[in-house]
């Protein structure tokens, strides 16, 4: 059977899965060091010095093993290597071909590495769960790291992007993740509330198709990107049709997906993208 998806657990599945994610962070990073040991070209004291610009080299490093890699040969259902995987993939949404156990061991370790740069510069921040007034928030149930007005579910987009490297897609570059940590350090160190505090995409199941609706600060501030949006959406595989019958919604015909996909897609599309 597999692990229930943090989007279904109950309060108490929740509060059980943060304990094994936090659990999992320091052996995590042990494991991300003794990799880069075995790189002759890497010094892990030297690169893993825990400043914020050291966040685009070891990405990097990463990023070039992922694309190494590639896919898992079996499918989620067969793979046998699924219990040895970091709490946070066997409770999240992946799809196949999916990465094999060894990407996710390194993206692992740079979640626990990400989150000690990142508490480093915003000391208040603390591990949680995901919590919102909205019921089908994305942030619900995840292990996030958080302060007071701001909340982050670190393996989100490395994951996004190792899906990209697995599959020939254009993944995240250093530079780009060292942007999303300082907009991370940011929005953390925020000392109120925006509109990040709204989720960016709705999606509802229809007869044959999704209705997706976007953020209306997102469409107003940044036109060109939702046609970006659009544009690269209908590139994706299985998607048949991507229809935008106003400002700030679509229908979108994908057969192939469930709401869950679409809405973690288009989340992870705009947060890497997004100014």
């Amino acid at each position: 059977m597999a692990p229930t998806l943090y989007e279904w657990m109950t309060p108490q599945q929740a509060d059980e899965a943060l304990g094994r994610f936090v659990a999992e962070r320091a052996p995590a990073l042990q494991r991300l060091r003794a990799l880069l040991l075995l790189d002759q070209d890497r010094a892990p004291d030297t690169l893993l010095d825990g400043t914020l610009d050291s966040v685009a080299p070891v990405w990097e490093w990463i990023t070039g093993r992922c694309a190494e890699l590639g896919v898992a040969r079996e499918t989620l259902e067969d793979d046998p290597t699924r219990d040895s995987w970091p709490s946070w993939a066997r409770h999240g949404k992946l799809v196949d071909p999916h990465p094999p156990a060894r990407t996710l061991a390194l993206l692992d370790g740079f979640v626990s590495y990400l989150a000690e740069v990142i508490v480093a510069a915003v000391p208040g921040a603390r591990w949680r769960i995901g919590e919102h007034r909205i019921s089908d928030h994305p942030l619900l149930n995840y292990p996030v790291l958080a302060t007071e007005h701001h909340q982050l579910f670190l393996p989100a987009l490395p994951l996004y992007s190792a899906y990209q490297s697995a599959h020939g897609r254009d993944p995240m570059d250093g530079a780009e993740m060292l942007a999303h940590t300082r907009r991370t350090i940011a929005a953390l160190s925020s000392a109120g509330p925006g509109a990040a505090e709204e989720p960016p995409v709705s999606v509802v199941a229809e007869v044959d198709c999704f209705d997706v609706g976007l953020r209306a600060d997102i469409v107003a501030q940044h036109p060109a990107l939702v046609e970006r949006l659009v544009a690269e959406l209908v590139d994706r595989d299985g998607v048949q049709s991507v229809h935008r019958y106003g400002a700030t919604a679509l229908v979108v015909d994908v057969p192939d997906w469930d709401e869950l996909r679409l809405k973690l897609w288009l989340t992870l599309w705009l947060q890497r993208h997004l100014p």
